[in-house]
């Protein structure tokens, strides 16, 4: 399955570090799997990695940051708090973050509970009694992950999101840890590359094993094989002059959840072929089940209970992106491509149809 879900009630440190190993993440109180990411009008893979401590050496550049900053500035680690002044720094970074955001920091660590099951800590950096810049990172038995690191946009020159995940590989080296989870990065080039300037990295393979990330292959992922059958689906419409409009579909998680599976649309990119009194036709290509799909959406009229976060500002594109909740009505075909577009042919002479706006 692409994305998984979890919410632990209890949970270990050393188990912590057997969900880290096998490619999971932490988000609010859950822990999650995600194998696609839709953003930036296209579709990626996400590639977990992770770095080796005792193998780690700081670079010339980072033993500069991290001199710069210690010379001038006051850090302290300890376990991770919520305050104004953090709250503060959350709300500079939020018109930044990709995906569905957490409306406040508390959301984002507590998802509205008193506590949760994870070790959570934090690395502060202070100009004399301002915060400055705050990191939190979570605690395993033998693993760390970093989740979230924050600074204030008036010390920008001072890498301070660089020295506080240095600063989080510190602590780790110390205490005697293993590996550190910096997150995630893409299968194409993209603005999470920084994270692999933090040292020689492994990435969580195809095989559900970790490798050296210099032999990562692109053409591997799950995303390259989605859009190489997307580009082949729009170059067949363009041969059989069929009008189609492209949306990217950001909620595709949704359709994975176990409560709604086979409810909610789960493909991240579709082409619309039109309307009709059955509602939006449209034809996507499932990665899971490596089959298009030929089908009919329509908005969920009760969205709110179901999604309860704030969107990235990019996904306020409403020519790009389908930013409403969309549940399947009738299934018209699902197959291979010759197949796929039999089936569009037949639909184009409803009578009832109308062509995307």
């Amino acid at each position: 399955m692409l994305v998984q879900t979890h919410f632990p009630r209890k949970l270990t440190h050393a188990r912590y570090d057997q969900y880290l190993a096998s490619g999971w993440f932490r988000g609010s109180v859950m822990l999650y799997k995600m194998d696609l990411l839709c953003i930036e009008a296209n579709v990626f893979s996400v590639v977990n990695i992770r770095l080796e401590l005792a193998k780690h050496a700081l670079s010339k550049s980072q033993r500069k940051i991290k001199r710069r900053v210690e010379q001038r500035f006051t850090v302290a680690i300890g376990p991770a708090k919520v305050s104004q002044s953090r709250q503060r720094l959350y709300d500079q970074h939020k018109n930044r973050f990709k995906g569905f955001i957490h409306e406040t920091l508390d959301e984002y660590l507590h998802a509205g509970f008193h506590s949760t099951v994870f070790d959570t800590q934090e690395v502060c950096v202070y100009d004399g009694d301002r915060l400055i810049a705050v990191s939190f990172f979570d605690l395993g038995e033998r693993s760390m992950a970093s989740l979230l690191a924050l600074f204030d946009d008036e010390y920008r020159a001072h890498s301070l999101g660089v020295y506080t995940m240095l600063k989080e590989i510190e602590y780790g080296s110390f205490s005697g840890r293993k590996w550190y989870y910096p997150g995630y990065v893409l299968d194409q080039p993209s603005r999470f590359d920084y994270k692999l300037a933090l040292g020689d990295m492994e990435y969580y393979t195809p095989s559900k094993r970790w490798g050296k990330y210099t032999n990562f292959d692109p053409e591997q992922t799950i995303a390259h094989g989605l859009r190489n059958a997307m580009n082949e689906l729009q170059k067949a419409f363009e041969t059989e002059a069929v009008t189609s409009k492209s949306w990217f579909y950001p909620y595709f998680s949704m359709g994975y959840m176990p409560l709604w599976k086979d409810r909610f649309l789960h493909m991240p990119w579709i082409l619309e072929l039109g309307h009709d009194l059955d509602g939006m036709c449209i034809v996507g290509f499932c990665a899971e089940r490596k089959h298009f799909i030929l089908t009919h959406i329509h908005p969920c009229t009760d969205e709110q209970h179901f999604i309860n976060m704030e969107q990235a500002r990019e996904f306020g594109d409403t020519a790009t992106y389908l930013s409403h909740l969309m549940e399947y009505g009738t299934h018209l075909y699902e197959g291979e491509l010759n197949g796929a577009l039999a089936a569009i042919q037949s639909w184009l002479v409803r009578p009832d149809k109308l062509p995307p706006i």
